[in-house]
């Protein structure tokens, strides 16, 4: 299977409509999911921490007359790489590669699915995976970062138009993160979310995996240092790959002549 994820990458990304591939050999999806989406450069202990929390948090009412359930209870987990990003160009590990490391995480956390959107907004994110397993709905699990960008009105033409269907179907958990502390969460949710207020919920996180981030991992990579945000078998797999290797130094800089 690993050796065919690159040719599979590249056919998803060029796929003419919103679409997803799943790329572990886990059982089939039910109809509701808890999806983090992430670049995973590299997956790290926090982010099975996210889905894990999630899939235990409690569940928030249903509007009145809905067969819907919030977001807690049971729900496949999936940790959704996306082959294209709103921000960020590529850097680090392969998409390839970044696939792998889920692969080797799922290894050590077999509930998490490792799933691939062509997809780089979550909006459209939702679509892709609906349109390719049949999710009657979807939990996004995202850090205050990404929650942020959910609501930044610079990618949408008409950003409540475009919500709309997607919070008619589908709730987001938002977890703290760094300084940002579960009560600004939900501060910023107040002030910042109407009218979808009620489909987002605060998901609170220990301060641990909090504080973690994959940008801390490649630093002290690049430096010869472990982290400890790096689970044993993505660590196994960075070391195999040779992946966040400084680049060699310039030989003048070293003293040569």
């Amino acid at each position: 299977m690993r050796d065919s994820i690159e040719p599979a990458l590249e056919r998803l990304d060029t796929a003419p409509a919103p679409a997803a591939m799943r790329f572990d050999d886990g059982s089939p999806f039910g109809t509701h999911a808890f999806v983090l989406p992430s670049a995973f450069n590299p997956p790290t202990i926090a982010h099975a921490h996210l889905l894990d929390a999630a899939t235990h948090s409690s569940p928030s009412p249903a509007p009145e007359g809905s067969r819907e359930r919030g977001p807690g209870g049971e729900g496949s987990c999936i940790a959704l790489l996306t082959t294209k990003n709103v921000d960020k160009s590529l850097h680090g590990a392969s998409l390839a590669h970044r696939v792998g490391m889920l692969l080797a995480l799922r290894d050590e956390a077999p509930q998490i699915a490792v799933v691939a959107s062509n997809q780089a907004r979550i909006v459209d994110q939702a679509e892709s995976l609906t349109r390719s397993f049949g999710f009657e709905q979807l939990t996004f699990v995202v850090g205050f970062d990404t929650l942020e960008r959910l609501f930044a009105p610079r990618y949408y033409t008409d950003m409540e138009r475009e919500l709309g269907p997607f919070f008619e179907h589908h709730r987001v958990l938002a977890a703290n993160r760094a300084s940002a502390t579960p009560e600004d969460v939900a501060n910023w949710i107040a002030a910042n979310t109407t009218p979808f207020t009620q489909r987002i919920d605060v998901l609170e996180i220990d301060d641990f995996p909090a504080s973690l981030s994959s940008t801390q991992v490649r630093a002290a990579l690049t430096e010869h240092t472990d982290h400890p945000a790096l689970s044993p078998a993505v660590r196994r797999y960075i070391l195999e790959h040779h992946l966040y290797r400084p680049k060699p130094e310039d030989p003048q800089e070293c003293g040569s002549t």
